[in-house]
């Protein structure tokens, strides 16, 4: 009878929760050992600094929602587009008429995302480990959920219900892909670089997936599933003529409100808008003098313009609750 490999909620093998309660244990003496040097813990302030930016780097999917660039720290960045000049169709040796060029040039503005938590010196001293492993998790979630959020809030501020580019439907679930491959079909004939995404929370998306995959003739028409397994665990599905359908993390703020509404379903056009982070991650972590709690401070800036809403549609389905409260 072959042997059965017993996992825990996370997929770690025996071998695998052991080597980790090795490491843990280390990691926590080393704590303990060097806790009262400045010095060790600046370093090991950078070092979760930048296992938080990586993994907010990796994790999250603005790439595929606009166009992102990543600028220094002084940098400035800007949207630029021209416009003006013509081509003419003459006789040989006939004069070419001229056209005069003009470039639409604005800057992106900047604002800053940090968090700022604090934690008791002797959860630390004791538990480094577990708790380091706490505030790398949060601090990637809450840095995803904020950016995306932020940028969603943008697109809503330029797709308002009075807007042309925003669709209202009565239940998604029933109408089918109409709604779907009309967004797709305006957004595509404006957009310049041909890159769309379908984003929703699984409240939007999953419907999509259901009306292609279930019994009929278009049974699956258009629709690959995603086979990168990376791709996959950060919410994208798959495609569907050719635009990726992403998932959007139904991450919640610290009162269990959603960051994301439940009946909004987005066709975005990558070039619709323009995202820039200016330098890396910067922190400061310290021990307040009248107190034993460590406080660790981490930021960036960013900024983002909807400089080209008709190359969005926002469809909402009236039937779903946008918001519904999550008690702890």
């Amino acid at each position: 009878m072959p042997s059965r490999t017993l996992v825990d909620g996370m997929g770690r093998s025996l071998e695998e929760r052991r080597e980790w309660e090795t490491r843990k244990r280390a990691l926590n003496e080393i704590a303990r050992d060097n806790w009262d040097d400045p010095a060790w813990r600046r370093e090991m302030a950078q070092e979760l600094t930048e296992t938080i930016y990586l993994g907010f780097e990796h994790e999250n999917l603005l790439g595929y929602m606009t166009q992102v660039e990543n600028a220094d720290f002084d940098e400035r960045v800007f949207v630029k587009e021209v416009r003006g000049l013509r081509a003419f169709f003459v006789a040989r040796g006939g004069y070419i008429e001229s056209s005069s060029v003009h470039a639409e040039v604005f800057e992106i503005p900047r604002e800053t995302v940090g968090f700022h938590v604090y934690e008791e010196e002797d959860k630390l001293r004791t538990n480094f480990a577990e708790t380091q492993a706490t505030l790398v998790e949060l601090g990637v979630q809450r840095l995803d959920a904020t950016v995306n959020s932020w940028f969603f809030t943008g697109l809503q501020a330029q797709v308002t219900s009075a807007s042309p580019y925003y669709v209202s439907v009565n239940d998604l679930s029933t109408s089918g892909t109409s709604a779907i491959n009309n967004a797709l079909t305006a957004v595509r004939d404006v957009s310049r670089d041909w890159e769309v995404a379908i984003v929703g929370r699984s409240t939007m998306t999953d419907q999509i997936v259901n009306a292609l995959l279930g019994v009929g003739s278009q049974t699956g028409a258009g629709f690959f599933p995603e086979l990168n397994e990376d791709l996959m665990r950060r919410g994208v599905l798959g495609t569907y003529r050719g635009a990726k359908i992403i998932t959007l993390k139904n991450y919640l703020d610290d009162t269990g409100t959603p960051y994301f509404p439940a009946n909004e379903l987005w066709v975005i056009g990558r070039d619709a808008s323009k995202f820039a982070f200016f330098g890396g991650m910067l922190s400061k972590e310290w021990i307040e003098n009248a107190a034993w709690e460590w406080h660790y401070l981490a930021r960036r800036d960013a900024g983002f313009v909807v400089h080209r809403p008709d190359r969005v549609r926002r469809i909402v389905d009236s039937s779903i609750v946008p918001y519904t409260v999550i008690a702890e």
